[in-house]
């Protein structure tokens, strides 16, 4: 994967529906865009909150994301008392997105996990889950289904995968099932990730996809702590765009992302991991 890291030139006016929003990382690249804050929840010492760019004279939706304020990074749960599927000690939290988000995403789960969980991912990080079904079918992907090893070998179609990815359970020599993550689903990993073999660097960022019987549910950025605060901490970075390889075809068809992003926006004092570069897609 290449990052592109830019430092930001000028700061935007965004106007969003009930709510004003000055920052330099418009992914429009322009004034007319607006930015829609959905309900915060709470999170460590402050709040997470999804948001949408759309664009004013389209209406389309051009970046929608996860805003974490200064304080939600601090105070942080030290445990978790949520696990399977290799995801032991984990903190969930739901999101809703604004109204008429104009995306394919119902809602949107951040995980934080203070210990990691396996692998190269033992660093403390957050899961952002951009769900492509609701609540209820997700909480539904449960072991005592009867058909639960069924569904889960179910996997979707060639063409709804990203170039490039492989089933966790193809890694590991496990089954379908006892790759699950219960009330999640079954987790894609790129193989061309640099926390990989062959160059085994340290996890910083990876872009994770999820099925479950034989649909992509979730498109996830997956990102340390450590990540986040460098945009605002380390002197040239505050804006870090990561390209996700495109797949065939998208179910539903709606606006998916050309990649993800993570930046801080000193205006705002929020930093951002969003999908961005969203285009048509069926």
């Amino acid at each position: 994967m290449r990052v592109w890291r830019k430092r930001a030139l000028i700061a935007l006016a965004l106007t969003g529906l009930g709510c004003a929003d000055s920052g330099p990382n418009d992914p429009a690249g322009t004034s007319s865009s607006t930015r829609q804050y959905g309900t915060p929840v709470e999170l460590g010492n402050g709040r997470a909150r999804v948001y949408v760019v759309r664009d004013a004279r389209s209406g389309n939706p051009v970046e929608v994301g996860v805003a974490l304020d200064e304080a939600a990074l601090v105070g942080l749960p030290e445990g978790g008392n949520l696990g399977g599927g290799g995801h032991e000690h984990y903190n969930s939290y739901i999101l809703e997105l604004p109204a008429q988000h104009g995306t394919p995403y119902r809602f949107v789960e951040l995980d934080w996990n203070p210990k990691g969980h396996g692998g190269p991912y033992v660093a403390p990080h957050f899961d952002f889950h951009f769900y492509r079904i609701s609540v209820a079918e997700r909480n539904a992907i449960d072991p005592s289904d009867p058909r639960y090893a069924d569904r889960a070998a179910n996997l979707p179609a060639t063409a709804e995968m990203p170039t490039g990815y492989a089933a966790h359970h193809t890694l590991m020599g496990i089954t379908p099932a006892q790759a699950v993550v219960p009330r999640m689903g079954l987790h894609w990993i790129d193989l061309s990730s640099p926390e990989l073999p062959p160059r085994n660097k340290p996890f910083t960022a990876t872009f994770i996809v999820g099925s479950w019987d034989g649909r992509v549910i979730f498109d996830e950025p997956m990102i340390t702590r450590a990540f986040i605060l460098s945009q605002r901490d380390v002197p040239g970075t505050s804006d870090s765009i990561i390209p996700v390889p495109s797949s065939q075809k998208y179910t539903p068809a709606g606006f998916y992302m050309t990649g993800y992003r993570a930046s801080w926006d000193p205006a705002a004092k929020e930093f951002r991991i969003a999908l961005t570069g969203l285009q048509a897609r069926n």
